[in-house]
């Protein structure tokens, strides 16, 4: 249905918008209110670690009830109940307790992805899962725009009342969603099924790399980036446009999974060439020079992320049956965000421990090492689609 998903992929652009409104400046607001770099990590890594848990059982869920739109109006209650925790809330423990639950409503992509494979043809999917990255990038190249000026303008608190605001824009959208008359039913997997999903070698092989996918971006272009931007004298405004630029490479990025090019070099080839480029973006000078070169690695690390995410997502759809797919993108995603866990956390102690650079240095060696495991990892079959 049509309609359907274009609410949808809107849904993804509100749900990304409100989450990474405050992103750009969220270490800065941090350190306002006396956080250390690695407090700064532990807020980051209570936004993975809601995901972690909540994931694989909201994609069994919502192959049990099949009821997308109720799930999708709860996903956003919480978003929006987050936002305004970040309103009320003036210390570092709450500001965690608020990124967690935020993370609570990140765990919500579960459902939007497996919603939008509903509605897509099966020849699609792969192609399909990166359209709909590309929405939710377009949302957080907004969100980044946005709260990089509003806290420019109005202060560092200011972004928390957009993504509030946007929330709820995102329950508003979310009501004129159609659940179809004839809907089909899907009998979630039984516990012997689930066990032999979580043994599924393609499954598996593919979430690893989405972890060291996630790692990246939440170690540098989304947190510590902006420290090492600021160093530099950027302003709120520029911190902002960090990730403005991020998000534009990722939401381009992902629109290439899936095409005539893209199948013409393989999919393996593609995801491994991104995690070189990641890896690249990693190497720790560029961020001594100017903005502008820093920019560029926002820009490349964006390129990275967006590849691997639309392409390995789309896997992850096309290796198990279809009335697995809630279930198999629950376990992706739950174990890809123990890289949104991982990343923030490592970066923030190596740095208390040593130096940023060093930080840099570690993070380019696990993609570099992700680069190589996906030439081992994605069988050829998956080339081509």
């Amino acid at each position: 249905m049509k309609r359907n998903l274009i609410i949808i992929n809107l849904a993804a652009a509100f749900l990304w918008m409100s989450m990474y409104s405050y992103v750009p400046t969220l270490p800065a607001y941090a350190e306002s209110l006396g956080a250390t770099a690695a407090m700064i990590g532990a807020i980051g890594g209570a936004y993975g670690v809601m995901q972690i848990v909540l994931r694989v059982p909201l994609g069994i869920l919502s192959d049990k009830i099949g009821r997308d739109k109720l799930l999708l109006l709860t996903g956003f209650v919480i978003l929006a109940v987050s936002g305004l925790m970040f309103i009320v809330v003036k210390d570092t423990f709450w500001v965690m307790m608020a990124r967690g639950v935020g993370g609570a409503a990140a765990a919500w992509w579960v459902v939007i992805s497996a919603s939008y494979a509903k509605y897509n043809d099966e020849e699609k999917q792969v192609k399909a899962q990166g359209i709909l990255n590309a929405s939710s990038n377009m949302g957080k190249v907004v969100a980044a725009l946005a709260g990089g000026l509003l806290a420019q303008a109005f202060g560092l608190h200011a972004p928390f009342y957009f993504a509030f605001l946007v929330a709820l824009v995102g329950i508003g959208c979310i009501l004129l969603f159609k659940t179809p008359k004839e809907t089909q039913k899907i009998v979630p997997p039984s516990g012997r099924e689930l066990a032999s999903l979580m043994k599924n070698k393609h499954l598996l092989g593919f979430s690893v790399l989405a972890a060291f996918s996630q790692l990246l971006c939440f170690a540098m272009p989304s947190y510590f980036t902006s420290v090492a931007a600021q160093n530099l004298g950027a302003d709120s405004a520029e911190l902002g446009m960090l990730m403005v630029v991020y998000f534009l490479a990722t939401s381009v990025a992902s629109l290439f999974v899936g095409t005539k090019l893209y199948k013409k070099i393989g999919g393996s080839k593609c995801v491994a060439i991104s995690f070189a480029i990641g890896a690249f973006s990693c190497i720790p000078m560029f961020y001594h020079i100017d903005l502008a070169v820093i920019y560029v690695m926002q820009a490349l690390s964006g390129v990275c992320y967006g590849i691997t995410c639309g392409a390995l997502a789309g896997f992850v759809i096309k290796a198990v049956e279809p009335r697995y797919r809630s279930t198999a993108t629950g376990i992706l995603q739950s174990i890809f965000a123990i890289g949104i866990f991982l990343g923030p956390v490592i970066v923030g102690n190596v740095i208390e421990a040593a130096s940023i650079d060093a930080a840099y240095w570690v993070i380019l060696g696990l993609t570099a090492v992700a680069a190589v495991l996906s030439l081992f990892l994605i069988p050829r079959e998956y080339d081509r689609m």
